[in-house]
């Protein structure tokens, strides 16, 4: 557990922050809060595994020659993490299975490595800087490739890497998921499972889910379609974690909240009609929207350059 407080950065030290998704790499120079410097590489996951990490390798040569004024460097992956030992274990959208991030950085890099879990990272960052402060009790929903969340309950960030795994709820899609079950919510409302969702039932075939969406609005009915499934999806499990736990506040991140109340309205529908005992949670938007784990990232980063300090 991790008490949520204000992080002192050591002379307003820069830093580096990647943030490795599944399909992105968002690399930062960044110090706290604040984005000195950013850029965006592909994953390219369908290239297999290791040319992922390879990917990753890459971003984060690039970053420290580019930025060598940076103190540290931080890293952010998806799936089970092992964040003291710095591995990630499984990452069922990329491939990855056990790759020792932390050691392969440190081989590379003269610089203080920190690692983490993304959705963790980008929790910490929005409840320390972002739309999380003020709350004792959030969840930080981030919905790209993949779904996760972020859990703070009386001021505490629960660290623990099995924690926060809503992607995987079953929500009865009858859809197998990479993660060897099948009905995950990740199998019909990341934004891949959108767009195959839609051109599965289309000969007019889309790349990216924002496409979908832009559709949506039009009122392209396979569109809504894909789209409404997606959003029912999310609205089903979101009530199940509220029921649960009870957070103040829902933060919404990642790629698909980029869709704003396209995607929050529904969800509040459902909450005023579903929530009959519990009160219903603020939903707003992330204020780093899908850089929040890029900042989670330069956090670690200032971490481990504390450890070495210390």
């Amino acid at each position: 557990m991790l008490e949520v407080l204000p992080v002192t950065i050591i002379d307003d030290a820069p830093v580096i922050g990647i943030d490795a998704g599944g399909t992105e790499i968002k690399a930062g120079l960044l110090s706290g809060a604040k984005i000195l410097e950013k850029r965006r590489y592909f994953t390219e996951r369908e290239n297999g595994p290791e040319h992922a990490v390879a990917q990753v390798l890459l971003a984060a040569k690039e970053m420290c020659d580019d930025y060598p004024q940076a103190k540290a460097i931080g890293l952010v992956v998806p799936g089970i993490v092992d964040a003291v030992s710095g591995i990630a274990e499984f990452s069922e959208n990329i491939g990855w299975k056990n790759v020792k991030f932390k050691e392969i950085l440190e081989s590379a890099i003269e610089l203080p490595v920190g690692f983490g879990h993304d959705v963790r990272a980008g929790g910490r960052a929005e409840a320390i800087y972002g739309s999380g402060i003020g709350y004792k009790n959030s969840f930080y929903f981030s919905i790209g490739t993949g779904i996760s969340g972020a859990i703070v309950i009386d001021g505490v960030f629960n660290e623990n890497p099995y924690s926060g795994e809503i992607g995987h709820l079953d929500v009865n899609s009858g859809i197998s998921c990479p993660c060897g079950s099948s009905g995950c919510l990740e199998t019909i409302a990341t934004a891949p499972s959108i767009v195959r969702n839609y051109n599965k039932n289309s000969s007019n075939k889309l790349s990216n889910a924002r496409q979908v969406l832009d559709l949506a609005k039009t009122g392209d009915p396979i569109a809504l379609q894909a789209w409404s499934s997606a959003v029912d999806a999310i609205a089903i499990s979101l009530t199940a974690y509220v029921t649960i736990l009870a957070p103040e506040v829902i933060i919404f991140g990642g790629g698909v909240s980029q869709a704003g109340d396209f995607l929050l309205n529904p969800i509040r529908e459902h909450f005023d009609k579903k929530l009959t005992m519990h009160k219903a949670p603020t939903l707003v938007m992330a204020k780093f929207s899908d850089e929040a784990g890029m900042i989670g990232a330069g956090l670690l980063g200032s971490d481990a350059l504390k450890i070495s300090k210390s």
